[in-house]
């Protein structure tokens, strides 16, 4: 299933609700390292530290899922110029969803829904259903906000991910200087 408009695209990756304990179990252990490594830090918080491609380090299946999504991210950029790559692990609680914010420091936005429970994620000019396997892009610059539909235990699952081109890396430059700049970024080789 692929939906898309000229303002998102959502495409479905089957194989993730067909492997969902594998990706779940796999998503905890991620948790686990990124624990490890980086203390009592949130991973939603943390994003511009680290790029959660190597807390998942040993799936075949994630590995496969970053392929797929960076074919999405190349469909729906329309673009062959080079593109940076940054991605971080939501693991929320029910009370821990996230209010309104946005990416407008990136060109595009998006997340994978791995156990998104019964979430919405809201735009001002649209609704996402999150659906497992479900991976959403649009423009970074759209504000938006989960919201739960019912009450759910356990942890929500999201991968999210920013993607920036030359032109943004060089803002973000500008803004950060060379040290402070947001290294988690890593470069899309499609």
């Amino acid at each position: 299933m692929t939906i898309s408009n000229k303002e998102y695209m959502v495409v479905n990756l089957p194989y993730i609700k067909k492997n969902i304990d594998h990706f779940n179990g796999y998503a905890h252990l991620a948790y686990k390292r990124f624990k490890f490594n980086y203390g009592e830090r949130s991973p939603t918080t943390f994003y511009r530290y680290y790029n959660c491609t190597g807390l998942f380090v040993g799936s075949l299946m994630y590995h496969k899922m970053f392929k797929d999504v960076f074919k999405i991210i190349k469909k729906f950029s329309k673009t062959k110029e080079p593109l940076w790559f940054q991605c971080w692990l939501n693991m929320h609680k029910e009370n821990e969803l996230l209010k309104w914010h946005n990416h407008s420091e990136s060109l595009f936005h998006g997340y994978v829904s791995i156990d998104p429970k019964n979430t919405e994620t809201v735009f001002k000019n649209y609704t996402i259903e999150n659906k497992i396997g479900n991976v959403y892009i649009g423009p970074s610059k759209n504000n938006h906000k989960v919201v739960n539909k019912n009450p759910y235990s356990g942890e929500r699952i999201t991968i999210a991910f920013d993607v920036i081109d030359e032109k943004k890396l060089k803002n973000l430059y500008k803004k950060y200087g060379e040290v402070d700049i947001n290294t988690s970024f890593l470069p899309m080789y499609l």
